[in-house]
């Protein structure tokens, strides 16, 4: 399957389960890239958004790139109509954008979508002189139970996860001229079905009729009413901030 099909279909669960990003986060993204009111953000694999609105809260403009169609739709119902919002349906490796016309790229659960080599390319020509990249991951934090566990039951259900390109510091080597990574902490709570959104937003989800959906729906059922308190559970995560110059 081509990879910006992969979330077809799961944009709904995507928009209701998916973490957004830790204030913190967003401090550490104006202070280090030196960004004024109204710079201009690129969110390139913008998803549904989550990222994009927290962009627009801080005052940037933001022109959002996403290539599914399902995604976009998604962003356009939550985003759409904002002034300092643009829109643009296109890949990372080809965003369409004017040369040295951005002033941050910012790509938040996608860096590990993208063919790294001609991003580099792409990246190099759209930021102005001086102008940063800024790659996000909210990362499972394994040292809590609930999360640990959901995560071991991800995989026995065979739900491959995309890694996070947190750690790999040849990679960061190879596509940035100089970088560092911040990290934050970051909890999200949810109901039940937000759980459950949680479990089937992933790219390699069971659907349903699979043999292997409804167990897995039953299985955070249990691990739901193992850890909820009150109808809800603590779900936390490390939110790694990735800085680096082109």
């Amino acid at each position: 399957m081509d990879h910006t099909e992969r979330f077809t279909g799961k944009a709904q669960a995507y928009d209701l389960s998916r973490p957004d990003y830790p204030a913190e986060a967003l401090a550490c993204i104006r202070r280090e890239c030196g960004l004024a009111h109204g710079a201009l953000a690129a969110d390139v694999g913008a998803g549904t958004g989550k990222l994009t609105r927290m962009l627009l809260a801080e005052g940037y403009d933001v022109c959002a790139v996403e290539p599914n169609a399902a995604m976009l739709e998604a962003l356009r119902a939550r985003l759409g109509g904002h002034p300092g919002l643009r829109i643009v349906a296109a890949p990372a490796e080809a965003t369409t954008l004017p040369d040295r016309s951005i002033d941050v790229i910012t790509a938040a659960q996608a860096f590990h979508w993208f063919d790294r080599a001609a991003c580099k390319l792409e990246f190099t020509r759209i930021l102005r002189p001086g102008g940063r990249v800024a790659l996000l991951w909210n990362n499972r934090d394994r040292h809590t139970p609930l999360a640990r566990e959901h995560g071991e039951l991800m995989l026995q259900y065979r739900v491959r996860e995309a890694v996070s390109l947190e750690k790999p510091q040849d990679i960061y080597a190879s596509f940035f001229r100089s970088h560092e990574i911040f990290r934050f902490a970051h909890t999200q709570r949810l109901d039940l079905a937000a759980l459950l959104a949680l479990t089937f937003s992933r790219s390699y989800s069971p659907a349903p009729g699979d043999p292997e959906y409804a167990p897995l729906v039953a299985s955070v059922k249990e691990l739901f009413a193992k850890y909820q308190y009150d109808g809800t559970v603590d779900y936390c995560y490390r939110t790694a901030v990735v800085i680096g110059r082109m």
